[in-house]
């Protein structure tokens, strides 16, 4: 009884320490399973860090788009050796083409690839704009490919600044490869991504605005030293079309109520529009309403004025200094070179100091004006007149022709004056300048010499031309007089001398006293008449 007692013992010690060792090793191999498991995530966990210092690293160092994405790709593909990894960049509106790609498969996309957005998980991604994770592939709804895949895939968005650029793709060759920390490790990369890309759009833009800048600046100093307005509008044209590509361009100076092409390029000869009314076209509206208008398609637009049938938009910007409107910058462009509202922008800043230094060169011509010209009459001054007629004897006498003087005052101005008033005498002064241009020559000049006496060189003109010349202009005094049957009619008749070289004078000076005296014998021997230098000699 008692040896049966103490084998049972020994029998159930036996087994409970079996039991024990076996429990003991079954411990054992689940905590090493369970340190396995923390090793294997651990090391995991310390690639995902790994990838994120790496990718941080070496894209924050680079301002170029494309080399940002390959090597934060190549860092996954390093890290990792995923199946696939991709970045697809939104294209065209609504489509998603692959930029840059790596991995350990061939799925057959390339570079280049295309899909619309909403379609497959790339597409689905950039629809929603939030990260998409699939534990398996081959069940996903969203999931398409030639060939069978069971793998995970995460996709997560990619911006530059607020605006939606692509998205980041992983795949993995087996099911139930990514957990939570996988998913945020790819969104801290992407993050990574699109700050290094919204730095780099920062980088290429104020790049592009230096550039811009520079040529405005390069614009304003070669326009400064300049004081004429049609070289301005040229070197203008010049800098827009070398500079931006822009093909068609055209300024107009406006004069009253017309738009005057200063300069041009790029468009056909044939259909080049020389002078706008300020109530025609889109650069009338600009005129009248002093603002920019940017038509995007001409198409769409009733007053558009066609220059040239290839024309599909249009930017006109007023010259404005102050609030005056000199005139317009007008950029025109076919499809090939659609504009924008940079462009809007750039030509909107190049307009002011175009109008300034239009401004500048209206102002010398008006200066320079004041010092050649009778501010009265608005023909050339004496100091001019004087120059000229040396000049023209100079040349006369070179080449062998003859130039013939005209010197006239107009009878009873004083008396039409204490008449009338002295407003009333500068308005026929006036009147009598008038008189002289419509039936001047282009090439001769006439001067107010003094008071009311005028003087007219008449260039390469015998005596018979200059005395028919003298007639016309002394019956055209007549026409309005007060009092037709007075001969004599204060204000209306004209005494008048005139003189040729080299018949009547071996010199300008000579001229001018044969001139002036021919006119003192017509008025001493009773005005309203013409006398010539000839009649009594030099």
């Amino acid at each position: 009884m008692e040896s049966s007692i103490s084998a049972y013992l020994v029998s159930f010690v036996s087994l409970a320490v079996l039991l024990i060792v076996t429990v003991a090793l079954a411990f054992l191999r689940w905590k090493n399973a369970q340190e396995q498991a923390l090793l294997k995530a651990e090391q995991r966990r310390s690639q995902q860090l790994g990838l994120l210092e790496e990718a941080g690293r070496i894209i924050a160092d680079s301002f170029d788009e494309k080399e940002i994405l390959q090597r934060a790709i190549n860092a996954i593909t390093t890290r990792f050796g995923y199946a696939i990894s991709a970045i697809s960049k939104l294209v065209e509106g609504d489509m998603l083409e692959v930029v840059v790609i790596a991995g350990t498969e061939d799925f057959g996309y390339n570079p280049g690839y295309q899909q619309k957005m909403g379609v497959g998980i790339i597409g689905h991604t950039a629809e929603i704009q939030k990260t998409y994770l699939t534990h398996n592939v081959s069940k996903d709804p969203y999931y398409f490919s030639s060939d069978e895949h069971f793998g995970s895939a995460i996709c997560t968005p990619l911006f530059k600044g607020e605006k939606l650029f692509g998205v980041l793709y992983v795949e993995s060759q087996n099911p139930n490869d990514f957990d939570e920390l996988d998913v945020k490790a790819m969104e801290t990369l992407a993050t990574h991504i699109s700050a290094s890309l919204h730095r780099a759009s920062l980088y290429a833009e104020t790049q592009e605005n230096l550039r811009v800048l520079s040529i405005i600046q390069n614009i304003s100093r070669t326009i400064a030293s300049s004081l004429e307005k049609e070289k301005i509008a040229n070197q203008v044209v010049i800098v827009l079309s070398e500079a931006f590509g822009y093909t068609h361009i055209s300024i107009y100076f406006l004069e009253e109520d017309y738009l005057h092409l200063a300069a041009e390029t790029g468009y056909p000869k044939e259909m080049v529009i020389e002078k706008i009314h300020i109530s025609q076209g889109v650069s009338g509206r600009a005129i009248r309403t002093k603002t920019v208008q940017f038509i995007e398609d001409t198409a769409q637009e009733n007053m558009f004025l066609r220059a040239d049938h290839a024309i599909t938009s249009e930017i006109c910007v007023p010259l404005l200094k102050e609030d005056t409107v000199l005139g317009i910058l007008n950029i025109e462009s076919s499809p090939t070179r659609k504009l924008t509202l940079t462009d809007v922008q750039l030509l909107t800043a190049i307009a002011s100091p175009l109008a300034i230094a239009i401004d500048n060169a209206r102002l010398h011509e008006q200066i320079k004006k004041m010092a050649t010209t009778d501010a009265v009459t608005g023909l050339s001054n004496r100091h001019v007149f004087e120059q000229t007629l040396a000049a023209e004897v100079e040349r006369a006498q070179r080449l062998g022709m003859n130039v013939s003087l005209i010197i006239f005052d107009i009878d009873g101005f004083k008396e039409f004056n204490d008449t009338y008033g002295h407003p009333a005498g500068d308005a026929r002064l006036k009147g009598m300048a008038e008189i002289i241009k419509s039936n001047l020559r282009k090439y001769d000049i006439a001067a107010r010499y003094g008071g009311d006496e005028f003087a007219i060189i008449l260039s390469n003109s015998n005596e018979q031309n200059a005395l028919a010349f003298a007639k016309r202009l002394h019956e055209a005094a007549k026409i309005g007089a007060p009092n037709t049957t007075d001969e004599n009619s204060p204000g209306y008749t004209l005494s008048m001398g005139v003189a040729t070289f080299p018949q009547d004078a071996t010199n300008h000076n000579e001229l001018l006293i044969a001139a002036d005296h021919a006119a003192m014998r017509a008025k001493h021997l009773g005005k309203n008449q013409i006398k010539l230098a000839s009649d009594t000699g030099k």
